[in-house]
């Protein structure tokens, strides 16, 4: 169950906490797969604020830097720890099914997920990321609260 990990994360304190907890697995690990997904689902609300003209804006540039130093330093934190593989994926797309396609695609074999994450208004619109990988994965999946 632990030999190819994946840890989806959206840096907020239960991905902190989830971080914390896999630490301890770390020699029982051979594979840790860090995962952040751009979530695009918000960016067609911008259309809205039409007449506000902000020249060379790049959101997804900036979002998709500061995401990376941050995978780069979890990273390193979990080679630290003594993870033998770390590896990062940063991708664009809706959480949801990023995780589980990421999951399918590398072929992991669980999934580590902090059971609530950043966002109020989309767990209240849409539902909890968590709660829907838990649901629907095929992958044996540990919500850490």
């Amino acid at each position: 169950m632990l030999r190819k990990v994946l840890f989806p994360t959206d840096f907020s304190e239960h991905s902190v906490k989830v971080k914390k907890e896999l630490k301890k697995f770390a020699p029982y690990v051979k594979e840790l797969i860090l995962l952040n997904v751009l979530d695009d689902r918000l960016f067609p609300y911008l259309d809205g604020l039409e007449g506000i003209e902000i020249e060379n804006l790049n959101l997804m540039g900036e979002l998709a830097k500061g995401a990376n130093a941050k995978l780069e330093k979890w990273k390193a934190e979990f080679e630290k720890a003594g993870f033998k593989k770390v590896r990062i994926v940063l991708i664009e797309g809706s959480p949801f099914n990023q995780i589980l396609e990421i999951a399918e695609k590398k072929k992991v074999t669980s999934i580590f997920l902090g059971h609530k994450g950043m966002g109020a208004v989309e767990r209240m619109l849409l539902g909890s990321v968590a709660e829907k990988v838990a649901r629907k994965s095929n992958i044996p999946v540990v919500l850490v609260k």
